[in-house]
């Protein structure tokens, strides 16, 4: 933590100039740092603890919420990486405003995407309370430390200390879970082991197939993920910040490829606690391994690790939140900052961050109940945001009207399935509304199109 704080400090004093320095590194990353923070937005407190909770119940079929987040940064480095980077925006937002025109379909996206930030961020607080609840940090201190340096090297540094964090964090992360997985490993005498003992708890055989967890499970994990990943704000940040569009490209292709690789281990950790252990709350399998089979030393590593995934995450959250603020609510929806210039633009930036992340802190600790209605913009977001963002992408004949019909309806009829418990065919809300968007998207664009 000492570490990041001096990064924080270091890289906003030398590198950090103006507004674009704090939100967008200044247009320069190259592709090993831009990869990092690709797959470290990814690989947070979810993917750590939610993959071996996943390994533990599904087996190595519970690699797939990671895999998926691999897929969905592949394909986002396929399908729209370097035509984004190239225009040099600043926001998704910013491509809706130029491709349909108007202020109204902005104005919908940052909203639902900022809401959702701060829904998630509050959530990687939690994350961290319980990482440091593993060293008998109890209560809230973990959590406001914890929340605290990363909104300071945040703060300080932005988007380039968020780069150069990340970069360590996700290097932490990744062997962090390599060197536990093979620990566990070597605890149950190999693979061959591991089989034995799952088999003498009446695993079933699916349990060490990359499939166990069924067709329909998978897609439905995989579908909404990559979904999120082809329009979210937190990974276009990182895209608008790298030197040029090959380079956008190429980043997202290794970064998706690494979290693909990186998310059997966790996996393999649960398994390892399903077979060593006789757990209840599935949801214990990394602390479990923590706390039992890792000596002080080696522990505070993998702890660390842990911690380092989940501030990877959260930082991001926090620059993607406050690019929204300041780039499509300040400068653009409000006129604001028509006399402001970068120095001006870059304290605003961090007033916008330290406040943002003391507001995801203060949701966490004292109201955690509307984290989870938070999150719901994230299905709203997604629901509605990525048919006129790949719709319009693809196809020269979508209008404004449809965009913002099918913006609407996606996100009402998302609300509606969440509130509502609707499901059709085991479908996540996300899918099913995003179809509806996508009907009302066409049908609209077809009658309003000159």
């Amino acid at each position: 933590m000492a570490v990041l704080l001096l990064i924080g400090w270091w890289v906003g004093k030398v590198y950090v100039k103006g507004m674009t320095d704090f939100l967008l590194a200044g247009r320069r990353l190259g592709i090993v740092l831009c990869a990092a923070t690709l797959a470290a937005t990814h690989f947070g407190g979810g993917a750590v603890m939610g993959g071996g909770e996943y390994g533990f119940r599904y087996g190595l079929s519970g690699a797939w919420y990671g895999v998926s987040c691999g897929i969905g940064l592949i394909l986002l480095g396929l399908v729209t990486a370097r035509k984004f980077r190239d225009l040099a925006f600043y926001t998704v937002p910013d491509y809706l405003e130029k491709r349909y025109g108007g202020k109204t379909i902005r104005a919908l996206g940052s909203l639902l995407s900022i809401v959702a930030l701060i829904g998630i961020l509050a959530a990687q607080v939690l994350s961290a309370r319980g990482a440091l609840g593993i060293l008998g940090i109890t209560g809230n201190t973990g959590a406001i430390l914890a929340t605290l340096v990363f909104i300071m090297y945040t703060t300080a540094g932005g988007m380039w200390a968020v780069t150069l964090t990340d970069l360590i964090q996700m290097l932490l992360g990744a062997i962090g879970v390599i060197v536990a997985a093979f620990i566990v490993l070597g605890h149950t005498g190999g693979f061959g082991g591991l089989e034995s003992l799952l088999q003498a708890k009446a695993v079933g055989p699916e349990y060490l197939s990359i499939w166990g967890m069924g067709t329909a499970s998978i897609m439905w994990l995989l579908v909404p993920t990559v979904m999120y990943t082809l329009i979210g704000q937190d990974f276009y940040q990182r895209l608008f910040s790298a030197k040029n569009g090959t380079t956008a490209k190429g980043a997202a292709l290794v970064g998706g490829i690494v979290l693909v690789i990186v998310s059997f281990f966790p996996a393999i950790m649960g398994m390892g606690a399903n077979a060593l252990a006789d757990l209840e709350d599935p949801s214990m399998a990394v602390p479990w391994i923590l706390k039992n089979m890792m000596g002080p030393l080696l522990g505070g590593v993998i702890l660390a690790a842990l911690l380092a995934a989940i501030m990877s995450t959260a930082d991001s959250l926090l620059s993607a939140a406050t690019s929204h603020i300041v780039k499509d609510f300040w400068i653009e929806i409000f006129h604001a900052s028509e006399t402001d210039q970068e120095k001006e633009l870059l304290k605003i930036s961090r007033i916008s961050t330290f406040v943002i992340g003391i507001l995801a802190l203060v949701i966490a600790l004292m109201v955690p109940g509307i984290i989870d209605a938070l999150i719901y913009s994230y299905t709203m977001y997604t629901a509605g945001v990525f048919v006129p963002v790949i719709g319009g992408f693809l196809w020269k004949g979508a209008t404004k009207a449809g965009a913002l019909a099918s913006l609407v309806v996606g996100s009402i009829v998302a609300l509606w399935g969440i509130v509502g418990g609707v499901s059709l065919f085991g479908a996540p809300v996300e899918i099913f509304a995003a179809l509806i968007s996508l009907v009302v998207f066409v049908v609209v664009s077809l009658i309003t199109n000159k």
